[in-house]
């Protein structure tokens, strides 16, 4: 089983413009509609664990292969590497345990990861993608919330049933259609999307991420 109300609030959410692909800036929203500027997404998430220990399940393909996906080819800065089922992309940055930034499944997108200790000892982890449509926040933002859920999974010692097993369980399907909402508020709040482009948007992440609950009823 999965705590919905808790996995959701426990990750804040936002979408952005951004002026540039590598680095995520606060500047003034576009209208819904224009091309002025591309977009980004970030996430951000404690664990209860110290940045070394999340490190190492975030960065290691032995670990990644028990909650996220097989991951083949090379880890280190300018390697090309695949996540099965997901996306291939070259590493850009790697400096253990706080930094790692990766191409994901094209050049133009980013996904940068930064770890960070808390007072408690515990690590803050932001995760920031950009280079994504104005309703990318819906597009992708659901898909990292359930692979987070599958990262907490693992650093509790949960790693039955395997990644694509437990993804296509009732329970994940149900909090991705609840993260798809969430992410669509986060759009809404940023301004940057119509509400024609967020609901197409929310079809095909769901249609995705949860297909047994959205497939039509038959007679």
């Amino acid at each position: 089983m999965i705590d919905i109300a808790d996995r959701l609030t426990a990750t804040y959410r936002e979408v952005r413009t951004t002026t540039d692909v590598g680095a995520l800036e606060q500047t003034e929203q576009p209208r819904p509609g224009t091309d002025a500027a591309e977009y980004g997404l970030v996430l951000r998430r404690r664990f209860p664990c110290p940045p070394a220990t999340a490190w190492s399940a975030m960065t290691e393909v032995e670990n990644l292969a028990r909650w996220l996906a097989l991951v083949t080819g090379e880890t280190h800065v300018g390697g090309a590497f695949r996540v099965a089922d997901h996306a291939e992309g070259t590493v850009l940055d790697c400096a253990a345990p706080h930094l790692f930034a990766v191409t994901w499944g094209g050049e133009t997108e980013v996904v940068t990861v930064r770890l960070a200790e808390d007072e408690a000892g515990d690590t803050v982890a932001e995760l920031v993608h950009t280079g994504v449509p104005r309703d990318g926040g819906v597009r992708h933002g659901p898909g990292w919330d359930v692979a987070i859920a599958g990262l907490d999974r693992f650093l509790a010692g949960e790693t039955e049933p395997e990644p694509a097993t437990w993804r296509a369980s009732t329970s994940v399907q149900t909090f991705a259609q609840h993260s798809v909402s969430a992410w669509v508020k986060a759009t809404e709040v940023s301004g940057v999307a119509t509400a024609e482009e967020l609901a197409d948007a929310a079809g095909d992440c769901l249609r995705r991420l949860a297909p047994d609950l959205t497939r039509p009823a038959t007679a």
